[in-house]
């Protein structure tokens, strides 16, 4: 096997174990998410949200439903990448950044009783 191809399956191989353990986290936070508010669903009142999580980022209410929404930021992560040719007269190279959050929504029904949750986590 010629050594650039070696390079580019371990390269690949290396990716893949990567890209698993972000999806490993964002899986394990899901799960938290679940164990923590499956529960309260149908018996948490909003003083008891208040208490467990803060105050809301934004709130917004129609005739008999209120969500709040909560954003937590846990920085950035950022990807790089460079090639150049084997004759040495271009290089190309990129970058990425992107933020590292979780975000939670919480839907309160009339009586003020926690109904459902939805859950985005980013890493």
């Amino acid at each position: 096997m010629k050594k650039s191809a070696f390079i580019a399956v371990i390269a690949f191989f290396i990716l893949l174990i990567f890209s698993g353990c972000a999806h490993l986290q964002v899986n394990e936070r899901l799960t938290e998410y679940k164990e923590q508010l499956d529960p309260l669903i149908g018996v948490a009142t909003k003083d008891d949200m208040l208490i467990l999580f803060g105050i809301p980022q934004r709130k917004s209410s129609t005739d008999n439903l209120e969500v709040w929404e909560y954003h937590q930021s846990h920085g950035t992560k950022g990807h790089s990448q460079a090639y150049s040719n084997p004759y040495g007269y271009t290089t190309t190279a990129y970058g990425r950044s992107y933020e590292v959050y979780d975000k939670c929504t919480l839907f309160f029904d009339g009586s003020g009783l926690l109904k459902r949750w939805k859950a985005y986590v980013q890493r």
